[in-house]
Formats: structure tokens, C-alpha cells, sequence
């Protein structure tokens, strides 16, 4: 009985780092990131990313960088809005823990 309840926390941890490696993986430039200082103002995009609201960052916001650095754009804003719907560019999620 002892071995199996030891099994099973030792496949537990296992999964766990796994998961934490994955995460750690899947978007080294934008994971976990958080916008402070949210805008409206048209930029050109090369990557988008959605940021969600999480714990320890309160902000939904859609995070765009291309040469000139990276911005917080609300997910209000209709630029940003009309051309995700309109398929001209994609903003997956980043891996935001709920």
C-alpha cells in the first residue's frame, strides 16, 4: 500500500514538470508577460499575442511587437478587432495560466 500511494505522487510530480516545461517552452518571448500600460494607438503588426487576464495581471490586452518594440493594444480597439476579423493577422493566446 505504501508503494502505490508513493507511485502515484511520484507521477504526479512527473506530470507536473512536464507541464512546466512545456509551458516554460511553447512562447519564451510573450509567456506570461503583462501589460501595464494599454493603448489604442494603430501600430503595424508582426506578431500579435492575446493576453488574458490572470492572477497577479489584471489586463486583457492584445500584445503586438514589430521593429519599433512591442505594444498593449485594449481588445476594444476596432483597428485591431476589424483586421483579426477579417483574418489579416492571428493573435493566439499566450500560455496564461487561468
Amino acid at each position: 500500500m505504501w508503494t502505490r500511494s508513493v507511485s502515484c505522487w511520484l507521477c504526479l510530480f512527473t506530470l507536473a514538470a512536464v507541464w512546466v516545461f512545456f509551458v516554460s517552452e511553447a512562447h519564451p518571448a510573450m509567456a506570461l508577460s503583462c501589460c501595464k500600460n494599454i493603448t489604442s494607438t494603430k501600430v503595424r503588426v508582426k506578431q500579435c499575442y492575446e493576453q488574458k487576464s490572470r492572477m497577479h495581471c489584471k489586463h486583457h490586452a492584445f500584445v503586438i511587437k514589430n521593429s519599433n518594440g512591442t505594444w498593449c493594444i485594449s481588445p476594444t480597439t476596432k483597428w485591431l478587432q476589424d483586421m483579426i476579423k477579417n483574418g489579416k493577422i492571428r493573435c493566439p493566446p499566450d500560455i496564461s495560466p487561468p
